[in-house]
């Protein structure tokens, strides 16, 4: 049993030539036999075509007719006489036997029991002294026999070692007397020989032989080339970024097919994970949404109170020094800077959870920011910020809000002046996809760029890097994008520094 486990592929080859090489065998001989059959059925036919063939032209000619029945009568057996019908029998057998290649025959004369005529134009030497050859004579001579007695045609195979020879014999007639038999037969082993049986067998086995070893070594080639294969798919199982090694011939597409599938299957994971973090985004962004609301509105109303009493108490104070000279005009400023921060942050919290306007208007984005641009050129020019611009003239209009926009698109500018120290540059392109209809904003610049360990959360509520900022200006730029049904993302520029791509769907009712 160890042996075999040992051997087991050389076994399993083994038994698979083997099986090859019975069938080799049973095919050929199938079809051989076949074909020995079919040949010795067309020759039975020709056989039969001759033999008819010569019976009609003898029982049509008058002069042989004569000759014959002098012959049978006895009434002339002279030596030339014979002869002469001899000689005009074999002529006319010769003319027919000659038509087709190893066709041999004669007449057989019932009453003087004898052949005449015999002939055999395309058949190899010796030629016979007394009719047909000894072994096939009695053979012969009997079927005739038997054709006379029936008045019909008889079509027999006959064999004896190594010859198979259809034979056909038709009776002649003369009026209602039967004469004798013509018959006609060829040699099939003369186009069947043993010897050629033989070659097609050696040749078999030659083809067999090569056969086996050909498919001995082509099996150990796939087995090596599949356990090879095997082997890197347990590695990718280990490690699922594992690719296989690339390889040509018989092998060549199917590492290159199970790369491709495991490309796919790895951008499709990544493609449900980021639809699965959008939906936790967004889960939480509507959860917070709700809060921030009614947050807001709680606090916002007790703050404007507050801010209402501390500057009718400033203006007290401010008229009547007296009654606290402790509280100084500093303190009320503090006071209501705070409160003013506060404000800010509500009226921010509030458009994070109602983003847009639910009454979208068709919008030229060119306009929009064109407006932009002219509202922090102030600010970029006093850090020596060049602010370049190609906006596209052909842009189709878009269903948007308007003031929601430029909201995205001045947090996205003031993220960029603010990344770049100084005498830095801001590209502003668009164009639009057909294919996608979408315009695409492309905003780019040379500042410090946004690092990797922080990419990730660039949109979550309240968070930021900044000290002084309070992590919702991206936020609500990501929000208000999502409800324009569009998208935003940031990446590294190839010059360095950010690039932020907003593309926004195209209003199918153009002007």
């Amino acid at each position: 049993m160890i042996f075999y486990w040992r051997y087991k592929k050389i076994f399993q080859i083994g038994l698979t030539a083997i099986i090859f090489v019975i069938s080799i065998f049973a095919a050929s001989f199938y079809f051989f036999g076949k074909w020995e059959n079919s040949l010795i059925e067309e020759n039975k036919n020709i056989c039969a075509v001759y033999a008819n063939k010569i019976a009609l032209e003898i029982e049509d000619s008058d002069s042989l007719k004569k000759c014959l029945t002098d012959l049978r009568s006895g009434s002339d057996i002279l030596k030339g006489f014979s002869d002469k019908v001899e000689e005009s029998v074999s002529g006319l057998m010769k003319t027919y036997m000659a038509e087709v290649e190893g066709l041999e025959g004669g007449l057989y004369l019932e009453d003087i029991n004898d052949f005449v005529g015999y002939a055999f134009p395309t058949s190899d030497p010796p030629v016979p002294v007394y009719g047909p050859p000894p072994r096939s004579y009695n053979i012969i001579r009997d079927q005739a026999i038997k054709t006379i007695s029936s008045k019909q045609p008889i079509v027999n195979i006959h064999a004896f070692d190594p010859a198979v020879f259809p034979l056909a014999t038709c009776p002649i007639s003369f009026g209602d007397i039967i004469i004798g038999s013509v018959w006609v037969r060829v040699h099939i082993e003369r186009k069947l020989p043993v010897a050629k049986l033989r070659r097609v067998v050696n040749l078999l086995t030659i083809i067999s032989l090569v056969g086996f070893v050909t498919m001995a070594l082509f099996t150990l080639f796939l087995s090596n080339g599949i356990k090879t294969i095997r082997k890197e798919l347990i590695d990718v199982k280990k490690n699922p970024g594992y690719r296989l090694n690339l390889r040509g011939g018989w092998f060549g597409f199917i590492p290159a097919s199970i790369n491709e599938m495991l490309d796919l299957i790895e951008k499709e994971y990544d493609h449900q994970r980021k639809l699965e973090k959008e939906l936790e985004q967004k889960e939480k962004l509507a959860s917070l949404g709700k809060m921030i609301a009614g947050v807001a509105h709680e606090v916002k109303t007790p703050l404007s109170i507050v801010k209402m009493r501390v500057q009718m108490w400033e203006k007290v104070i401010m008229e009547n020094r007296e009654i606290c000279e402790k509280i100084d005009q500093e303190s009320f400023n503090l006071v209501i800077n705070e409160i003013n921060r506060l404000s800010k942050l509500l009226n921010r919290l509030v458009i994070f959870s109602r983003p847009i306007d639910e009454k979208l208007k068709p919008v030229k984005l060119n306009m929009v920011l064109e407006e932009v641009i002219s509202l922090i050129n102030f600010e970029s020019k006093k850090k020596g910020i060049r602010i370049k611009s190609d906006i596209k003239n052909d842009l189709p209009q878009i269903m948007a809000d308007a003031n929601s926009l430029k909201q995205v698109f001045i947090n996205v500018l003031t993220n960029s002046i603010e990344s770049i120290e100084k005498n830095g540059e801001i590209w502003i392109t668009t164009k639009y996809s057909i294919k996608e209809e979408f315009v695409i904003i492309d905003i780019s610049d040379t500042g410090k760029g946004i690092p990797d360990d922080i990419r990730d959360y660039i949109f979550d509520p309240f968070f930021t890097s900044k000290e002084s900022g309070t992590g919702l200006g991206l936020s609500i730029s990501h929000e208000i994008v999502v409800a324009h049904h569009g998208s935003i993302s940031f990446s590294k520029n190839n010059g360095g520094g950010t690039k932020c791509i907003i593309l926004l769907p195209v209003n199918k009712e153009r002007e």
